[in-house]
C-alpha cells in the first residue's frame, strides 16, 4: 500500500468514526401530540385540547374533520416557551357524530389524531 492510498483509508476511516459518533448523540426527535379532555361531548359541553411536543414559540395548525367528512378552515395557534398549547372547543357549534383532531407543528411534523363525540341532549347526571 503506497503513502496516498494509506493517506485516504486513514482518513476515510476518521470520517467514518466522526459520522458514527454524531449519529449516535443526534437529539431525539421531538414528537408532537394532542390529548382532549373528553370523549363524549353534548350540547353546549366544550373539548379542550392540550398539546405538547411541538416547536417552542412557534405557530401551529389544528385541523377539525367533521362528521360528515369535511373539514373544517385550519386554525392557527401559538405555543408557548415549553412547546405547549391550549385550545378549547365548544359543541354547540358542531353537529352531532364523530369529530377528528390533529395539528401540524411548524416543522411540517402531524401530531397523533384524537377523536370524539358530539351527543344530543344532555350528560346524564351521576348515580
Amino acid at each position: 500500500m503506497n503513502i496516498r492510498t494509506s493517506f485516504l483509508f486513514a482518513l476515510f476511516l476518521s470520517l467514518s468514526l466522526v459520522a458514527a459518533s454524531c449519529a449516535q448523540t443526534a437529539p431525539a426527535t421531538r414528537q408532537p401530540k394532542v390529548t382532549l379532555s373528553r370523549d363524549v361531548a353534548f350540547h353546549k359541553e366544550h373539548v379542550e385540547v392540550h398539546g405538547t411536543g411541538f416547536t417552542p414559540k412557534s405557530e401551529v395548525r389544528s385541523h377539525l374533520l367533521k362528521s360528515n367528512g369535511t373539514e373544517f378552515p385550519v386554525l392557527p395557534i401559538l405555543v408557548d416557551d415549553k412547546g405547549e398549547f391550549t385550545h378549547d372547543i365548544d359543541s354547540l357549534l358542531l353537529q352531532t357524530g364523530t369529530h377528528e383532531l390533529w395539528v401540524i407543528d411548524s416543522t411540517g411534523v402531524s401530531s397523533n389524531r384524537e377523536k370524539f363525540e358530539v351527543a344530543f341532549g344532555q350528560r346524564p347526571l351521576p348515580k
